[in-house]
């Protein structure tokens, strides 16, 4: 995955960020990415692993993105109203953040297997999309650790997981953190304690875990042909993957609490994507009728409680 990228990038000053993000790129589809009012929101694509990022600026808001069956992409809270993250295109799903409390940013592979990010404005709105280059064969995975550091994660040609980072001196290049991912999965990454963990599900089928910069990847059971999802809550972390059964999954990581997969119910197409505040998490995931559903677990020593899968889309 060969780097195309310069290391200027992006302040902190939004002011700043959005005059980087206005190039047009009629060529791929993904020219003049402002949103627009919203309306009747197309359906999303079947198998394509939703995202999902709490709204910048605000309190317990989370974001439902996910990609359409015109392959546009589309972000509202759970119920609506739904409005077009610009007018770009994507092969698979998004890949949503919240970094810090200032920014929200979306991801995702463009039509071209490069990676192609967007901005949320403070009126609303969206910026234009824009590669950061790269040659990708998945979903990609984003996590964010302040409003100035956050790191894109995706399976390149070679079948290994390479990454992407954010820092306050801008992009750097693209670079491998090793592995072997099962084609049509992507990784998946959250932050706790100082560190960014990435969840992936090797070539076997089953998923494996590593703690970036600090080794390779090691083993943690379960099986599935997916996007696992990955969130952290106060004390630990939690994967999330639709089985083989189509049912999904949790494994709670870096926890005294019992120790393997366990299941959380529902049926799904697509994989699964989670975010986690303090001692909740929200998974979210396609079921088999192509709409987005949400189950909001809320976390104690001995386990979680779940509230059911409920519809986000439809």
């Amino acid at each position: 995955m060969r780097s195309i990228l310069s290391r200027s990038g992006p302040g902190s000053s939004r002011r700043r960020l959005a005059a980087r993000l206005v190039t047009p790129l009629a060529a791929l589809g993904l020219a003049t990415a402002f949103a627009t009012a919203a309306y009747a929101a197309p359906s999303p694509a079947a198998g394509a692993t939703p995202g999902a990022a709490f709204e910048e600026g605000t309190s317990g808001t989370l974001l439902t993105f996910y990609t359409a069956t015109d392959s546009t992409v589309w972000t509202g809270p759970a119920g609506g109203p739904f409005t077009q993250v610009g007018n770009g295109k994507l092969i698979g799903g998004p890949s949503a953040v919240e970094a810090g409390t200032v920014f929200n940013f979306v991801f995702g592979r463009g039509t071209n297997n490069a990676l192609w990010w967007s901005n949320k404005f403070e009126d609303g709105g969206w910026s234009n999309w824009t590669s950061l280059g790269g040659s990708l064969t998945s979903r990609p995975g984003a996590v964010a650790s302040s409003d100035e550091d956050y790191s894109v994660y995706a399976r390149g040609t070679n079948g290994a997981v390479w990454a992407l980072d954010h820092t306050a001196a801008g992009w750097g290049n693209w670079h491998s953190i090793g592995g072997n991912v099962l084609a049509g999965t992507g990784p998946a990454a959250a932050f706790i304690n100082g560190f960014v963990w990435v969840l992936v599900v090797g070539t076997d089928k089953q998923l494996y875990i590593q703690q970036v910069g600090h080794g390779g990847f090691s083993p943690v059971g379960g099986q599935t042909t997916a996007d696992p999802g990955l969130a952290a809550i106060s004390d630990s972390l939690v994967g999330f993957v639709r089985g083989t059964d189509g049912v999904g999954y949790y494994h709670r990581f870096l926890s005294t609490a019992p120790a393997g997969w366990a299941s959380m119910g529902g049926s799904f197409n697509s994989g699964l994507t989670a975010v986690g505040s303090g001692s909740t998490t929200d998974t979210l995931g396609l079921g088999t009728n192509n709409q987005v559903y949400r189950n909001t677990g809320t976390w104690s020593s001995s386990g979680p409680t779940f509230s059911g899968w409920t519809s986000v889309t439809g």
